[in-house]
């Protein structure tokens, strides 16, 4: 009930009606009660609010710090990229530099190439005529070699003739001298020595040319003798 709103009846024996003062005084208590609960729950509510601002204020701080620490973080990474950036031109300089040295030196290669490569092509020209000079004269004396042996193997069938004539002239004569010696063994002491004297020559002749035709017959490179001259008696 709102007290504006309120009127009391009279008593018949002077005052307010003590019915409507009870009712009013109840009404203003429960009023009173409500607002005071009213007012409770809205101090709680703020209350609440206030704690809950507080741990966002709080939760916030901590955000604000978080940011702090990643802006000085990217400040401090700036920094380092400015840095970087900064030894990096150094570098792209060094390198834009070197790389103008390079060119330069790749010219003066490029020259020395042109002139190797002239170069190269007359020693590969001289190297073929030198290959081909090598290739004539190994021909040359790869028929030299083939007419030294022919000959050497003509002269080796000549000097075995030669010694087989000899050795069948000198048995010839060895049978001669044998038949000689023996028709003569009957003379003198004198023609007797000489004649045994003779007979120990012709056996050393006979040795000599036997191992000089055993020899010639083993021979494969070497020049065969000059042959002996032969008289016609």
């Amino acid at each position: 009930m709102n007290p504006a709103e309120n009127s009391f009846r009279t008593a018949v024996v002077g005052g307010f009606n003590r019915q409507d003062v009870l009712n009013y005084i109840e009404s203003s208590a429960r009023e009173s009660k409500e607002r005071v609960a009213a007012l409770q729950k809205e101090a709680e509510e703020a209350k609440q609010a206030g704690e809950a601002a507080r741990r966002e204020a709080d939760a916030a701080k901590g955000r604000e710090d978080v940011l702090k620490r990643d802006l000085e973080r990217l400040q401090k990474a700036e920094a380092e990229k400015s840095a970087s950036l900064e030894s990096a031109q150094s570098d792209l300089e060094q390198v834009r530099r070197e790389l103008a040295e390079l060119r330069e030196a790749l010219g003066a290669l490029k020259d020395k190439a042109a002139r190797w490569e002239s170069g190269a092509k007359a020693y590969a020209e001289l190297k073929d005529r030198t290959a081909t000079i090598e290739l004539e004269a190994h021909q040359r004396a790869r028929a030299i070699e083939s007419q030294a042996e022919e000959k050497a193997k003509k002269v080796r069938t000549a000097a075995e003739q030669i010694l087989y004539k000899v050795q069948a002239g000198y048995g010839r004569l060895r049978g001669d001298v044998d038949a000689t010696i023996t028709h003569a063994s009957g003379e003198m002491d004198r023609v007797d020595r000489a004649l045994e004297q003779v007979r120990a020559e012709f056996a050393e002749h006979d040795a000599a040319l036997e191992r000089l035709l055993q020899s010639c017959r083993e021979c494969t490179g070497c020049k065969a003798p000059e042959p002996l001259p032969l008289e016609d008696k």
